[in-house]
């Protein structure tokens, strides 16, 4: 379990930030950010695959949870597309606030569900401990490849500071317990649309039983040999006694193998499967195109004063990786002439080829604090990030689409001086995104986004008591460009592209009361606002990533959501304990619907919808962090989480396609850890068990769950030191118990498990 820390400040402190140590990120040996924050109650990982992982928060990703760095907003196109990943160097993070359900006012509607804050030193804020200082790390293991990081920093006289750091990380194609495939999908029961998501070809013929019908269509006779009508002896058997033949009725055929009075059961025709294959060969015991390599570089220097901090840096990420499936491509044809000079044109076969992402993002930042020590302001900071990004889908190695990002953000908070009980935070921030596309296969049109937010927090604080109140006004700008190369797709939008505005509104309030030193109660209420995102109003044709043909509709309203929250707790002599219960309702809630319909290719047809949604859960946690003696040391902790994303709708077609519950929910969990600290020397042990999925939604047909699973992990270090040199050597373990895992959540479970048994031995070099 990752545990909370508490950190005194003279900001305002909102009451359900969960602070993630950098100790705890190290232990967890993880390779994306969902992955990494998945054993906080409330959070669990998307998992799009082994080399992409979104943070989820109460069943709400995407869009709803907005991904910041040092508390600006990062290029996350994770929303629109769930297999560009947040390439993050988690060697190099500080620490992670997670902010559920009050990062709304602080960040806007994006943050509907919540929001991650990763803290690193790229732009150092104080000076370093001496001239030159950091650390060199390097890991290999038996199933995800090797990690390479480092970080060093130092002082250059008495007020400026700098830093550099990194990380290199490859893996092949990854093991895995069993079959690739979930066991459904070579079930001949598969229906059409589970076979789509499977990717597998199911061969099968539909033999009608011929006696359940006691006629013979005169209209089918006449007009069978008309190509016009298209018609095949298939249709010749009929329940109706006449046809409309020209304008008249008139009396059918007998048919003669009719045979009456046979239950009313009996089924009108019976499925025999011939076969089941997939798209594309996989192989036992691998995860097909689960291959990644990746690199970060930052560095940055600053300027540390009594009064001023001002400082710049550079971050760079670069990650490709291959997505567990696959997408039908046309190869390029070509010419051949014959020996008398003939020249014809061979067209391309078209077969399925591996999805492939690459994804590139290099940054500019500026930070800076100034502290007057005068008057009513305690600090004024002004923060600025230019970002360029480039994300590209490829068939094989052909590209699909690319999306050229450039994105600029400030922001201006201000700090008022405590007075008397009170104090508080004001602020504003701008966003502006412009996205490019290329490729002969977007999915969205080129298209401009512009945020505007000012917004306060206030907390009012005496022994006993705690209260707190924010809101936020935000105005969103929604533009799509008809461009050349662009085709609308077929969807609700249209074609029409039609510019959108939005005003938002956010606004939260809560209370604690410390009913003694040791117990606490909570609670609060947020009101949230979210715009419609750009795939959401303007996506079209297929979107490869995700294995679907989507579709936008650019007449939606915004999303609104409203959360009551209780929150009990206890401490006594490192015991800690808390139990949270949630109700919200999302009005206009979005969510990409079935319509039942398949294209050439495998890909279903989805497209953006929206109805009323109600999500309800209980979470809890307890941990023990004790001191036996000056040598040792044990810590505990176990914890659970449940989360219901239910259809309140009164909606016949959500009914119909989605049913009760919204499918692929996270399913319940619950999770125990202990750890020994001996002198030198560590050990760390996690068990979490995840549940079989009770409340099941739909696509189109009943949504099957996932078998329950279990998964073990451990970690072993020990430190010595060397010349001054700490130096710290691990072992650590995932997944030992090798079970196959899929999460009910992940888009892809048909298609990939979790990863197999990971055995991964480095050190660490301190100086």
């Amino acid at each position: 379990m990752l545990k909370e820390v508490t950190i005194k400040s003279k900001k305002v402190e909102l009451s359900n930030i969960k602070k993630i140590t950098k100790k705890e990120l190290i232990k967890n040996q993880s390779t994306t950010l969902g992955d990494a924050l998945s054993r906080t109650p409330g959070i669990q990982n998307s998992y799009f695959g082994p080399n992409s992982g979104a943070v989820v928060i109460r069943s709400l990703s995407g869009n709803r949870v907005r991904i910041l760095n040092n508390g600006m907003s990062m290029n996350d196109l994770s929303g629109i597309s769930p297999n560009l990943n947040v390439i993050t160097d988690l060697d190099n993070v500080s620490e992670i606030d997670i902010h559920i359900n009050d990062g709304n006012v602080l960040f806007g509607g994006r943050a509907i569900g919540g929001a991650v804050n990763i803290k690193d030193n790229t732009i150092p804020k104080e000076k370093a401990p001496k001239t030159l200082s950091g650390f060199v790390k390097a890991e290999g293991s038996t199933n995800l490849g090797y990690k390479q990081s480092f970080n060093f920093n130092g002082n250059i006289g008495k007020h400026w500071v700098w830093q550099a750091g990194g990380m290199n990380r490859y893996n092949d194609n990854i093991k895995i317990p069993g079959n690739t495939k979930a066991s459904l999908a070579y079930d001949p029961k598969i229906d059409d649309l589970t076979s789509s998501m499977a990717q597998v070809h199911v061969e099968k013929e539909i033999i009608r039983n011929l006696t359940l019908y006691p006629y013979i269509s005169q209209f089918v006779l006449d007009k069978m040999n008309d190509p016009k009508w298209g018609l095949s002896e298939a249709d010749l058997y009929t329940f109706e006694e006449r046809s409309f033949i020209d304008g008249v009725y008139v009396s059918n055929p007998k048919n003669s193998l009719y045979i009456a009075g046979q239950p009313a059961n009996t089924p009108l025709s019976t499925t025999i499967v011939k076969g089941i294959t997939d798209y594309a060969p996989v192989k036992r015991g691998i995860m097909p195109n689960s291959h990644a390599k990746s690199h970060v570089l930052n560095f940055g220097t600053s300027y540390v004063g009594e009064k001023i901090n001002f400082g710049v840096g550079f971050r760079r990420s670069y990650g490709y990786y291959g997505i567990p499936g696959f997408a039908l491509r046309k190869l390029p044809g070509h010419t051949h002439t014959h020996g008398d000079g003939y020249t014809h044109v061979i067209e391309g076969e078209s077969v399925y080829l591996p999805i492939n992402t690459e994804s590139e993002s290099n940054s500019l930042i500026m930070q800076s604090e100034y502290k007057p020590k005068i008057g009513s302001i305690e600090a004024i900071r002004l923060n600025y990030t230019l970002q360029y990004s480039k994300d590209s889908e490829l068939i094989g190695s052909y590209l699909a689409n690319k999306f050229s990002t450039v994105r600029q953000n400030a922001r201006l908070e201000i700090d008022q001086k405590s007075f008397s009980h009170l104090k508080g935070l004001w602020g504003a921030d701008i966003l502006t995104q412009n996205i490019d596309g290329s490729g002969e296969q977007r999915y969205i049109p080129n298209n401009k986004s512009n945020e505007y937010g000012i917004f306060t927090l206030q907390q009012f604080t005496i022994k006993f008591l705690k209260l707190n109140a924010g809101y936020r006004h935000d105005f969103v700008q929604r533009r799509a460009m008809l461009t050349e190369g662009y085709k609308p797709g077929r969807g609700l939008a249209g074609g029409k592209l039609s510019d959108r505005n939005f005003n938002l509104n956010q606004f939260n309030t809560g209370a604690q009361l410390n009913v003694n030193k040791y117990i606490y109660l909570r609670g609060s209420y947020s009101h949230s606002e979210r715009a419609p995102d750009i795939n959401e109003l303007y996506a079209g044709n297929n979107h490869f990533a995700i294995i679907l043909e989507e579709n936008g509709d650019d007449r939606l309203n915004k999303e609104t959501a409203k959360t009551i929250e209780t929150e009990a707790g206890f401490s006594y002599k490192g015991i800690k304990f808390s139990i949270t219960y949630y109700n919200t309702m999302l009005h206009d809630y979005l969510y990409l619907a079935h319509t039942g319909i398949a294209r050439s290719g495998g890909f279903l047809v989805k497209e953006w919808r929206q109805s009323d949604t109600k999500l309800t859960g209980w979470e809890s946690e307890m941990s023990y962090n004790g001191k036996i003696n000056k040598n040792l040391n044990l810590h505990f902790g176990s914890y659970f989480d449940l989360v219901k994303n239910s259809n309140v709708s009164n909606d016949n077609l959500r009914d119909w396609a989605e049913g009760a519950y919204m499918p692929n929910m996270p399913t319940s969990r619950f999770g125990i850890s202990g750890g020994i600290e001996y002198k030198k020397s560590e050990l760390s042990i996690t068990f979490d068990r995840y549940l079989e999925q009770r409340y099941l939604g739909k696509n189109i047909n009943p949504e099957p769950p996932m078998p329950a699973y279990s998964l073990l992990a451990a970690r072993l270090s020990h430190n010595i030191i060397f010349k001054n040199y700490k130096i710290e050597y691990f072992a650590a373990g995932t997944n030992l118990l090798n079970v196959e895992a899929r999460p009910q959540n992940s888009f892809l479970k048909y298609l990939a498990p979790l990863p197999g048994i990971n055995i991964a031995l480095g050190l660490t070099l301190n100086f």
